[in-house]
């Protein structure tokens, strides 16, 4: 991790909608000579209701609202799968080994972690090392 964080969670403001860090990750791309960067957060309204969110750099994010994580997560579960990707991704291709994934790992049909989950390209374009990052669902 950096010194310092590329991308912040939103401030906190007294009597507003509050925000607590979950993760950060970020990983450098040569082929861009850019860096992505990622962090997850809860949301909690003043009526109580949450989600989490991940807000990138460099690309899109994710919104995980409890009522659709937990009827994936039973589905996943009914599949036997131990994780779904969830909201905006990057898959890799024959031309592009780049993979920016948000996934749900699933434990007795409830989702128990997101992780996010990133392989970048060196500079001659091959995959470098994957990089990521777990934080607990909350409850």
């Amino acid at each position: 991790m950096s010194s310092k964080q590329l991308i912040d969670a939103p401030a906190f403001v007294p009597g507003s909608t509050q925000y607590e860090q979950l993760a950060y990750l970020d990983a450098y791309d040569a082929v861009n000579n850019d860096d992505y960067a990622y962090v997850a957060y809860k949301e909690t309204d003043s009526a109580g209701t949450w989600r989490v969110r991940i807000a990138g750099r460099q690309t899109a994010g994710a919104v995980f609202e409890p009522d659709a994580m937990k009827s994936q997560s039973r589905s996943t579960s009914a599949q036997g799968k131990p994780w779904f990707s969830w909201g905006w991704s990057l898959d890799p291709s024959e031309s592009d080994p780049r993979c920016v994934q948000f996934r749900v790992h699933v434990k007795n049909g409830q989702p128990e972690e997101i992780e996010i989950f990133t392989q970048l390209r060196r500079f001659d374009h091959s995959a470098d090392e994957p990089k990521s990052v777990r934080f607990a669902w909350p409850v």
